[in-house]
């Protein structure tokens, strides 16, 4: 014979209970999801200086001085921490309970007084070029797509298509896009996929498409990134400022909205 469950409780504490059979559960709640306010400029305050090669044995004697030096250790330390803070998994159940878009793009540009700059970003791109996001950028008008994994693929795509299709024959116009991984399990196996990528990527994108083994954790929050299950968008003007944005799945206003603010970029950046 079934046993019934219980009625809930008609309180407060309602909210904070789940039921199972006969079994009470604690309802975790999500928590707030910390967004940027749309239209508030995103990226560094002032244009990012791209990091100078260091030779192998300078870069193995920084390592021996990072190794022994008490500040660095404890910078480690609360990176470490604040990983375990914050998990993958922590950005699924954000998913879940938030869904995938923060916010709807804003329908105007951010003015060029008040925009800031692009943070520098090297990696690999697809053409087997060493590159940095700021070399692809510079003196062009610019979509730039930012994933984290491959569910986030079809967030940046709902915007690339569009934005191709309209601007295919604009010579000043064009798509970067970064893939970014920054789990070195996953990176491995990221790198073996790489063949699979280049043909799943059309060829004419791939000298425009850069692969970011590493820590971004400052570009993450400089931009505005809440979740790295979310794809982004930044429409980045020929001085490297960030004009404009969005995330998630486009919709046919944001795409639109896309569309003629990058005229409107374009004919300022000749």
């Amino acid at each position: 014979m079934l046993i019934p469950s219980p009625a809930k409780p008609q309180n407060v504490d309602d909210e904070k209970i789940e039921y199972f059979g006969n079994t009470r559960f604690p309802k975790f709640r999500p928590k707030p999801r910390r967004t940027i306010t749309p239209g508030d400029a995103v990226g560094q305050a002032t244009p990012a200086v791209k990091p100078t090669p260091q030779p192998l044995t300078a870069q193995m004697q920084q390592k021996w001085r990072d190794i022994l030096s008490p500040e660095k250790n404890l910078e480690t330390r609360a990176k470490i921490i604040h990983d375990i803070g914050h998990s993958y998994f922590q950005d699924i159940v954000d998913l879940r309970d938030n869904g995938d878009k923060l916010f709807e793009a804003p329908k105007q540009l951010i003015r060029g007084t008040r925009a800031h700059y692009l943070p520098s970003v090297s990696g690999k791109t697809l053409a087997g070029a060493n590159a940095d996001v700021l070399d692809l950028c510079e003196g062009r008008t610019t979509l730039l797509s930012i994933n984290f994994n491959k569910f986030s693929e079809r967030h940046t795509q709902s915007f690339v298509e569009p934005f191709e299709a309209a601007f295919a024959d604009a010579e000043n116009v064009q798509v970067v896009q970064l893939n970014i991984e920054e789990n070195w399990a996953k990176a491995v196996v990221l790198q073996m996929c790489l063949p699979f990528l280049r043909r799943q990527i059309p060829k004419h994108r791939h000298d425009r498409y850069l692969v970011h083994y590493g820590n971004v954790e400052e570009l993450r929050k400089s931009m505005g990134i809440a979740n790295s299950l979310i794809g982004y968008v930044f429409l980045i003007d020929k001085e490297l400022r960030i004009r404009w944005y969005a995330n998630g799945l486009a919709v046919m206003s944001e795409a639109q909205a896309m569309v003629a603010l990058t005229r409107k970029l374009a004919k300022t950046n000749k």
